[in-house]
């Protein structure tokens, strides 16, 4: 590898690690991306797993498509193997739901607090394993647990990257 690709690399795992000081960061979010930017972020996230799968599309600093026997499964950080990559993963996790002035006030100071609680709750989606919190969602009260994207990954594989998805979807 050469000194420009290993600085990449170290460059990257610092952005995947949050080390970047804000110059560093802003003068990376100016520059043209690196082709190699994508693999190397994934192994900077293989790199701080727990679990051996291989890391397909990050979804989240904290949640992943992985593949898994063949298949891709949607995989927290911990290691909570939640579903297929194509189904709704918030389905398989703990949550807290939010509705009345109490409870927001937990985490909203009540002087900056706005929030009608008849016209909307807040959902926070916890990895099962380990608690960490993997999305939030601020809906109407009684609306359907959405799901944020399903990503196309045969499509990101092959016209993006260039190159056949390891997986069998």
């Amino acid at each position: 590898m050469s000194k420009q690709e290993n600085s990449s690399a170290e460059v990257t795992q610092a952005l995947v690690n949050r080390q970047l000081a804000w110059p560093d960061l802003l003068k990376l979010m100016r520059q043209p991306k690196s082709p190699h930017r994508f693999d190397e972020t994934i192994a900077a996230f293989q790199a701080q797993m727990p679990w051996q799968e291989q890391i397909l599309l990050p979804l989240g600093e904290n949640l992943f498509v992985v593949a898994k026997n063949g298949k891709a499964i949607i995989k927290t950080a911990a290691g909570a193997e939640l579903c297929a990559w194509n189904e709704n993963w918030k389905m398989k996790c703990r949550v807290i739901v939010r509705r009345s002035r109490v409870d927001l006030e937990e985490i909203y100071p009540p002087e900056h607090l706005s929030i009608d609680t008849d016209l909307m709750e807040l959902r926070e989606w916890y990895c099962p394993v380990s608690g960490t919190l993997l999305d939030v969602d601020c809906v109407p009260p009684a609306y359907p647990v959405e799901i944020d994207f399903t990503p196309d990954l045969d499509a990101f594989y092959s016209k993006w990257l260039g190159r056949p998805l390891p997986v069998t979807l």
